[in-house]
């Protein structure tokens, strides 16, 4: 699938393309939409993190017994546990897209700048990971070490938020002395240490093994193992608390260099000897839930926080000792993302999930569906990547790709060739190894015809290169298929067909955007060749196809009134773009239809993939 996404500007000029990724800079406009959106996000994470320690502190953890449905069903049962753990999960579930979110608003508007969008993507990969290990621990029914993992893995999610936040709208990071970077990096490592621990030593049966406090059961020496294990936690939390507190001390000793520092260490200080407070009250209350609950919520307040101020007084760029060396790293790992197109791996995730929960007719296996995610993050990651490699010589001359690796010189083309070629082998030997056969060589299958039919072929020699090198972008549908039946049946193919007729009018809508970009190029896209009044004739006609088609689909009975309403309801809208796009020709009317086309694809698969779980 070729690049649909247009490029964003580094910091040295706005109206031309930076010479390389600037993970120093900031954006010098500051969208405060943006900033709610990632401050909802790291909310939503919090509040997370803190239902998660309510179901623990309940033993609600097997409330629901199965995974992801709850007692099989998507409306549990009206039982306290259930509902407890049920409400963990509603919550999981509204956290995702708003991650997802700021994932997506990152790559379009800020892909030049690592500080943003390496965090981000960390944090969705992490996403993945942390939606795993949830169905791992029901199943495996919560094992200790599995919990401490998963609420690692939240907070360190919880923790990249936080940073990107700083990062974005911190203009400038004073200079401070290296003796509170170094103390606030230490702050953070105590604070994380104590937190985890104390996870681990609920899961041990440990944790109200000592029922008084400073001592245990009024003794400096316990008598078993158990009440040994509490005794280190308490210990480890006198030092983590005496570190934040110094820390909090010396930060708040800044304010006049920056007032977010100061505050951030007064709350620091705060939040520690309330968190201490707790800490004494959990045994003098008989470890009531109440305080329980708290204590782990404060532990994630003064985890953040900590963060927080880490990414206030430091950031990769700031030219202290080992700041150089932080700075290529990210740019690095910024620019290699930026090979594999991770905007354009969503959107065929998307689909590919979707043709997943048709095949199974509801959920489909939880292992499978991260085989299928990474396998085909890889595979498309890699066809992308050797795209770029192919494609050099177009994206030096076009205005809006040649800020790109290759063109920039950041990645050399033999590295970027290596990557690609490393994640499609990758790519195989997952989906063949754990999935299947099939869905490994539809894979590869799609890789192949991108780069060789599309890039070297079809783009640069006829109008109708995105009519057929379309195809490449309607695989992950039949991947996903395949991957949970083993085989192909006439709904993957017609989702392969809704997908293979949605393409031109995405792809010609934006190429009246940026005609001239493709002229410069000797592209020959149909706007630049046959003008743009035929282009628009064109997409009028393949949206009429592309609608027919989803209509027809209902007719298969792999998808039931959900999806027949929205198809119609979306497939209204997008002719009705495409009629005004046909009657006035113009790039805001190319620019609507081509923003709408993306969430037309999303929202098309996502409700036949609902209405599919809603019928099971």
């Amino acid at each position: 699938m070729e690049d649909s996404t247009p490029e964003s500007y580094g910091p040295a000029d706005p109206g031309q393309p930076p010479s390389r990724f600037d993970s120093a800079e900031m954006p010098r406009r500051r969208s405060k939409a943006f900033v709610a959106l990632l401050i909802a996000a790291a909310s939503a994470v919090f509040i997370l993190i803190t239902i998660g320690g309510t179901v623990r502190v309940t033993d609600s953890g097997l409330g629901c017994p199965d995974w992801p449905l709850c007692h099989g069903q998507l409306i549990p049962p009206f039982e306290f546990h259930t509902l407890v753990e049920y409400s963990h999960r509603l919550a999981a579930t509204l956290t995702t897209p708003l991650i997802l979110l700021s994932v997506i608003v990152a790559w379009w508007r800020y892909r030049g700048f690592a500080l943003i969008t390496v965090p981000l993507t960390a944090t969705l990969l992490l996403l993945g990971v942390e939606v795993v290990l949830g169905g791992i621990t029901v199943l495996t029914e919560l094992p200790p070490t599995i919990v401490t993992v998963h609420l690692a893995v939240a907070q360190t999610i919880f923790a990249l938020l936080l940073a990107t936040i700083v990062w974005y709208w911190q203009v400038v990071t004073p200079d401070f002395s290296e003796n509170l970077g170094s103390w606030a990096f230490w702050g953070a490592i105590a604070t994380f240490i104590v937190l985890i621990s104390g996870s681990y030593i609920v899961g041990q049966g440990a944790g109200s093994a000592c029922s008084s406090w400073p001592l245990c059961n009024a003794t400096l020496w316990p008598d078993v193992s158990a009440q040994w294990l509490h005794m280190l936690h308490r210990m480890l939390a006198l030092l983590g608390g005496g570190i934040a507190l110094i820390v909090g001390w010396k930060a708040w000793r800044h304010r006049g260099a920056s007032s977010m520092v100061g505050w951030l260490g007064l709350s620091l200080i705060v939040i520690t000897i309330a968190q201490i407070t707790v800490g004494a009250a959990n045994p003098w209350t008989s470890f009531a839930d109440l305080a329980r609950i708290a204590h782990i919520s404060l532990a994630t307040a003064m985890w953040g926080t900590t963060i927080a101020l880490i990414a206030s007084v430091w950031r990769p760029s700031s030219g202290r000792a080992g700041g150089g060396v932080s700075q290529l790293v990210l740019v690095t790992i910024a620019d290699y993302l930026v090979l594999a197109k991770p905007l354009i791996i969503m959107l065929l995730l998307v689909t590919a999930l979707g043709g997943m929960f048709l095949a199974a007719g509801g959920f489909p296996p939880s292992t499978l569906v991260l085989v299928v995610l990474v396998g085909g993050s890889l595979g498309a990651g890699g066809a992308n990547a050797i795209n770029h490699f192919l494609d050099q010589d177009l994206d030096q001359a076009m205005t809006r790709t040649r800020s790109r690796p290759l063109p920039g010189q950041r990645i050399s083309p033999k590295n970027a060739l290596i990557f690609g070629i490393t994640l499609n082998v990758l790519a195989f030997c997952i989906l063949g190894l754990w999935a299947n056969l099939l869905s490994a060589l539809l894979t590869l299958a799609a890789s192949l015809f991108y780069i060789f039919i599309y890039t070297m072929w079809l783009k640069r020699t006829t109008t109708q290169n995105i009519v057929i090198g379309g195809a490449a972008g309607a695989f992950p549908p039949l991947i996903g298929w395949a991957a949970v039946t083993g085989g192909l049946d006439l709904p993957a193919l017609y989702l392969f067909a809704i997908i293979f007729f949605w393409t031109p009018p995405h792809f010609w809508a934006l190429s009246i955007m940026i005609q001239n970009d493709y002229a410069k190029a000797n592209v020959p896209m149909l706007p630049v060749v046959a003008g743009v009044p035929e282009t628009t004739k064109q997409i009028l006609l393949h949206s009429v196809i592309l609608v027919t088609l989803t209509l027809l689909f209902y007719t298969t009975g792999a998808v039931g009134p959900l999806y027949l309403a929205s198809a119609t309801l979306l497939g209204g809208y997008f002719l009705l773009l495409a009629i005004r796009l046909f009657r006035n020709p113009s790039i805001p009317a190319a620019r609507h239809l081509y923003l709408f086309s993306l969430l037309y694809l999303a929202l098309l698969f996502a409700m036949a993939a609902l209405g599919t779980v809603l019928n099971t």
